[in-house]
Parts: structure tokens; sequence; C-alpha cells
């Protein structure tokens, strides 16, 4: 009987002590609730008070325009939008400006390329040659600034003939390789 007793006693600590456990846990919870709900109450007054802050300053600026010194104002905005526009104007020229001088940059920097590859073509003697698996063919020495489009163009052929005819997998090409072009 007394180890019942005893048994009971300790089962009923063991229960008060979940029970206090419990009550801690909720009432930490609860206060941790408590808390997020200030914060969020804080963050939201803050926001009211720019909101009202912002339509102060708004109702000033709409009496300011209503009043009997408003042309003025107006005149001052209207000078201000005028003078942007003459701004933005004045840029859109200047980048229409420089768009062509770089077409015309190019234009030349393309044009001295092209004439390098002429004067390399015609400099390279090329060699004719034939065999069964390419067919006639000259070949050509790669020089500084050549590229497979270059070439082609420059012997009224294609890029994909060129690199069918050498085994080429990309358009990589290097100074001094030597190509199989077709007749």
């Amino acid at each position: 009987m007394k180890t019942k007793g005893k048994c009971l006693g300790a089962l009923a600590v063991i229960i008060a002590c979940s029970l206090n456990a419990y009550s801690d846990a909720a009432s930490a919870r609860e206060a941790f609730l408590k808390q997020q709900a200030y914060n969020e109450m804080q963050r939201v007054s803050g926001q009211i008070d720019v909101l009202q802050t912002n339509l102060g300053e708004l109702s000033a600026r709409v009496a300011r325009l209503e009043s009997g010194n408003s042309n003025a104002e107006i005149d001052a905005l209207k000078a201000e939008i005028a003078s942007l526009k003459a701004t933005n104007a004045e840029l859109r020229n200047k980048m229409n400006a420089m768009r062509e001088e770089i077409v015309r940059d190019l234009t030349g920097k393309i044009s001295t390329m092209q004439s390098t590859l002429q004067r390399n073509i015609a400099a390279s003697a090329p060699r004719q040659s034939a065999s069964a698996s390419t067919g006639p063919h000259r070949e050509y020495e790669v020089q500084p600034g050549d590229t497979l489009s270059l070439i082609a163009a420059a012997f009224k052929t294609t890029v994909s003939k060129i690199k069918e005819m050498n085994n080429l997998k990309s358009d990589n090409i290097r100074v001094g390789q030597k190509l199989k072009l077709p007749m």
C-alpha cells in the first residue's frame, strides 16, 4: 500500500511538473505572439505616419497651385519641361552622330581588312592540285586578320565547303595554316 501511495505521489509530481512546463511553454508562445503583434503594430503605425506626412505635403502643393500664385509656378514648370525636351533632343542628336561615326569607322575597318585579304590572296601564289578526296583545289595560307567568311567571299565559295574540304569542325583557323580551296 505504501508503494502504491508513493507511486501515486510521484505521478502527481510528474503531472504537476508537466502542467507547469506546458504552462511555461504556452506563456512563452503567448509572449512571443504578443511581441510580434506589437512589432507589426509599430510598423503599421510608422507607415501611417509617412502616409500622413505625404498627404500633408500633397495638400500644401495643391493649395499652392490653387492659389493666385499658381501661374508663376505653372510657368516655371513649363519652362523646366521645355528645357528637359531640349536636352533630350540634344542627347538624341549626339547619339545619332555617334552611331554614324561608329558605322563609318567600322565600314573603313572592314574595307581595310578586305583589301588586306585581297592583297594576301594575290601575293600568295596558290598552288593548284587535285586529290581523289577533295577534287581540284588550290592551297591558301591563312594570313593575319583572315576569317573563313572573308576567305570564302574572296574565293567565291562557302564557309561550309572550305570546312568540308579541310575537315574542320569549327570556324577557328590560325595564321600560317594551309587551307584547301575549291577551284
